[in-house]
């Protein structure tokens, strides 16, 4: 139940954001549990007639209650990419949601709260778009190590090949990653891995067997390890969860 729907940033934001997103939950629906699983992003998230929030970068799963009647919006940064823009190390936001206040400070989270958007959907997905954008001149420039360790964990190098791409020794490469994505190279490969077994599954439904090899794993036991670690499911569970849901 509810609706969650991810659509496309305005074109000043695409560099930044992967998404804005909205999710809705009737007044007349049950409330509901929320899970949401690590992805390497973080999320700027806006519940009406609550404060606005930064999501950070989870290493596990959340699970979010939702009430019936319930309105979010969110820009969702990509990865590596949120420092850039909030100005805070993703460490620092790990497995957390702090209030935009002690990010942003208080004046942006106010005009959030206190806006005349609160409760329509196009205008909050505005609103929270202008205040990202209104950030972009303060910005740091693009670190080359965040799409470089991206491409990095997507594929099946070992990690000095990736500090030898960016000239980098291992402590250094380590603490350049940990600051852009809130954990280390290890865990962002798991996670990368994780979203794209979930991609799989909407997209090619199909045998665990085959899932586990397409989605990258040694084998279906060292995918159904990375589930419970990651997702506190099994891939069966997991795969009866997401797919009425999928976007």
């Amino acid at each position: 139940m509810g609706v969650y729907r991810e659509l496309e940033p305005s074109p000043a934001l695409r560099e930044h954001l992967a998404c804005v997103w909205y999710q809705t939950v009737g007044p007349d629906e049950p409330a509901l549990l929320q899970r949401v699983l690590p992805d390497a992003c973080i999320d700027l998230v806006w519940e009406a007639r609550d404060v606005p929030r930064i999501a950070g970068p989870d290493t596990g799963p959340m699970l979010a209650p939702l009430a019936p009647g319930a309105l979010l919006v969110g820009a969702r940064f990509r990865p590596g990419r949120a420092p850039d823009v909030l100005g805070v190390a993703a460490t620092e936001l790990r497995d957390g949601q702090p209030e935009l206040a002690a990010v942003w400070g208080d004046a942006a989270s106010r005009r959030l709260r206190e806006s005349d958007a609160t409760g329509s959907l196009p205008a909050m997905l505005a609103l929270v778009q202008r205040e990202v954008e209104a950030r972009l001149a303060g910005a740091r420039p693009v670190d080359p190590c965040a799409p470089a360790a991206v491409a990095w964990a997507r594929g099946r190098s070992e990690l000095p090949r990736l500090g030898a791409d960016l000239g980098l020794g291992e402590r250094q490469l380590r603490r350049r990653v940990e600051e852009r994505f809130g954990y280390g190279p290890a865990v962002l490969r798991r996670v990368l891995r994780l979203q794209r077994l979930l991609s799989l599954m909407a997209r090619h439904p199909s045998s665990l067997s085959e899932l586990a090899l397409a989605a990258g794993y040694a084998d279906q036991a060292h995918m159904t390890r990375e589930c419970q670690r990651l997702a506190g499911l099994s891939p069966a569970r997991l795969l009866a969860e997401r797919l009425p849901t999928a976007p």
